[in-house]
């Protein structure tokens, strides 16, 4: 779609792409941050927690947040 934008005249002529189709966003499906993850040592992996021992929380500072990136762009002067 194409619109006119502007506080000025002549107007800018700006874009925005969409799809009739859905988009799947991959990294919604696997959000962590694999390369700062610590694998615990088998011992404490595979062994049960005692009955009132707190499990750890997860650290989710890094993980994958989205957020659109499809607004209206100009279109280049020189196209015209």
């Amino acid at each position: 779609r194409f619109r006119l934008g502007g506080y000025v005249f002549p107007p800018s002529v700006y874009y925005k792409i969409y799809t009739h189709g859905s988009i799947t966003d991959v990294n919604a499906f696997a959000p962590r941050d694999y390369t700062a993850e610590f694998q615990p040592p088998p011992i404490k992996l595979h062994n049960k927690q005692k009955p009132g021992e707190a499990t750890p929380q997860t650290d989710r500072s890094g993980w994958y947040r989205r957020f659109e990136n499809n607004g209206w762009r100009p279109v280049a002067g020189s196209v015209f």
